[in-house]
């Protein structure tokens, strides 16, 4: 991989105790700075790790920037990484935050964000919550997954035919595969859900591809459905939310996810407003979490 920090150069001095990470290419960029300004005000004070495709983002040209490479927002630090895999970011979500464990730069909690998700509460709440388990908020669409559910039959049948043995965490729900928070201790997950992802890709799920073919498919939402795969024989504890926990029905406190492909930084928000469509609340949190420490 060819790396923009010079962090990164020799044995990866950099340790953190906390890591958030993210991956984005195009646009996706305005998403990445709003999430982290989301949870720096929020209190955050490791280090935010970016893997990128294309160019740096123009806004990091505001940031102050230290002789190991790293950038400064606050009390935390940013660091970018340029991907060289041409696997769809989607599915290079368990890969890339096996590398960032293996290379040491996360020596204890590590989670993973979307970039067009932001954080509405302390960031002291998710440090409370990572202690638990493997973090984990449902998802709205189908979101209830019986665990007698014919697809769930199928991952179970090709696990077996892999050896995978005993399945740990019978699952009555299914989860968004845009957020993940974890224990280093646990890293062993990411390697059921490369697994699991590996499976998908042998049973006909391009490495390209975000979605495969349609539901009735045994992976159709490629990451995601691996995900929750691998979520069935984890050998870690979980700890999981509803979907109130990404803003998908009231009652939440967590994130924001603004899941889809009407994002909040490509909407014209006065031509909606006019034609009866008034933006939701995570729009108004992206909006109001754009203004800063990054101004994107």
């Amino acid at each position: 991989m060819e790396t923009e920090s010079s962090a990164l150069a020799g044995n990866a001095p950099i340790n953190s105790d906390q890591v958030i990470c993210t991956l984005y290419e195009g646009d996706y960029h305005l998403g990445v700075a709003v999430l982290i300004n989301s949870i720096v005000r929020g209190g955050f004070r490791g280090l935010f790790w970016v893997g990128y495709r294309g160019e740096l983002p123009p806004w990091v040209a505001q940031l102050s920037r230290r002789q190991d490479g790293l950038y400064v927002i606050g009390e935390a630090l940013l660091g970018f990484e340029k991907i060289g895999s041409k696997s769809h970011f989607t599915q290079y979500k368990p890969e890339f935050m096996t590398s960032l464990i293996a290379r040491g730069l996360a020596s204890n909690y590590l989670w993973y964000f979307d970039p067009d998700i932001t954080v509405r509460c302390a960031w002291e709440f998710f440090v409370r919550w990572v202690r638990h388990g493997i973090c984990l908020c449902q998802e709205i669409t189908m979101g209830v997954m019986p665990s007698d559910h014919p697809i769930r039959c199928e991952w179970i049948e090709l696990a077996e035919r892999s050896g995978w043995g005993q399945l740990t965490h019978p699952q009555e729900r299914y989860y968004n595969g845009g957020f993940l928070g974890m224990q280093v201790a646990h890293a062993a997950f990411l390697e059921t859900w490369r697994a699991a992802m590996r499976l998908a890709n042998s049973s006909g799920v391009h490495e390209s591809n975000l979605w495969h073919s349609d539901r009735s498919s045994t992976f159709f939402a490629t990451d995601q459905d691996a995900l929750n795969l691998a979520v069935m024989y984890a050998k870690a504890p979980l700890s999981t939310i509803g979907p109130e926990g990404m803003g998908f029905v009231p009652g939440g406190f967590t994130m924001y996810h603004t899941a889809g492909g009407s994002k909040p930084w490509r909407k014209k928000f006065l031509k909606s407003a006019l034609s009866g469509n008034p933006p939701w609340k995570g729009d108004k949190h992206f909006l109001e979490c754009a203004g800063g420490p990054i101004k994107p």
